[in-house]
C-alpha cells in the first residue's frame, strides 16, 4: 500500500476531507524518524505534547492491534505543526489545544489529563458531534477537534503500525487472490501487485 493509498483511506474516513498542507506533507514523506532514541517536541511544549498524545490514543486506542501511541503519532503531529502547516493553522490548533483544555477544566473542575478516561471520552464525543456538524455546515475553518481528529488518523493510517497491523497490508507475492473470504482476514487487507 502506497501514501496515496493510505490518504485515500484516511479521507473515507474523515467523510471526504482532508486539508492540502496535510496531504502535502504525507505524499511528500513526512513521518517521525524511525528508531529515533530520544525525542523531544519542536512545537508542542512537553505538557502539550502528552495531552496530544492522550487524545490522540483515545482516537485511536490499543486493542487487538496498537493504538496510536506506538504509532507515534504526536511525533506526527508535532513535526507537521514544525515543519507543514501554515502559520495560521498551527496557531489555530495551539490556540484550539489550550481552550480544549480549559473547557475540560471548566466542565470538570480538573485538567484532561487528570480526568477520568469517561469524563474525556464525553467531553471528545461532544467535540466530535461538533466538528461534524461545522463540516455539515461546510465551515471555512475545521475546528480544533476536526484537525485533531484528522492528524491523529492520517498519522496513524500512514505509519508502519497503521499499514501493516490495522489495515493488515501485505507486499505483493507472485501469487494473486482476487476473492479472500473477510473471515480469514479478520479486518480489511490489502496487497499491491
Amino acid at each position: 500500500m502506497n501514501r496515496r493509498e493510505a490518504l485515500k483511506r484516511v479521507a473515507w474516513l474523515m467523510g471526504g476531507t482532508l486539508s492540502a498542507p496535510v496531504i502535502s506533507a504525507v505524499l511528500s514523506g513526512a513521518r517521525p524518524v524511525a528508531g529515533k532514541a530520544s525525542w523531544s517536541p519542536q512545537t508542542l511544549s512537553l505538557e502539550q505534547d502528552k495531552l496530544v498524545s492522550t487524545i490522540a490514543e483515545l482516537i485511536i486506542p490499543e486493542t487487538d492491534t496498537p493504538g496510536a501511541k506506538a504509532a507515534r503519532v504526536n511525533e506526527f503531529i508535532d513535526l507537521l505543526l514544525t515543519e507543514w502547516l501554515p502559520a495560521k493553522d498551527k496557531e489555530r490548533f495551539l490556540r484550539g489545544l489550550t481552550d480544549f483544555d480549559a473547557r475540560f477544566q471548566k466542565s470538570y473542575g480538573k485538567r484532561f489529563l487528570d480526568g477520568t478516561s469517561e469524563q474525556q471520552t464525553q467531553v471528545l464525543t461532544e467535540l466530535d458531534g461538533e466538528a461534524a456538524e461545522a463540516r455539515r455546515a461546510k465551515s471555512k475553518d475545521k475546528p480544533f477537534f476536526g484537525m485533531m481528529k484528522e492528524l491523529t488518523l492520517v498519522g496513524y493510517y500512514t505509519s508502519e503500525i497503521g499499514i501493516t497491523e490495522e489495515l493488515r497490508f501485505q507486499p505483493a507475492t507472485d501469487m494473486y487472490e482476487g476473492c479472500i473470504p473477510l473471515e480469514r482476514v479478520g479486518r480489511s487487507w490489502a496487497e499491491l501487485g
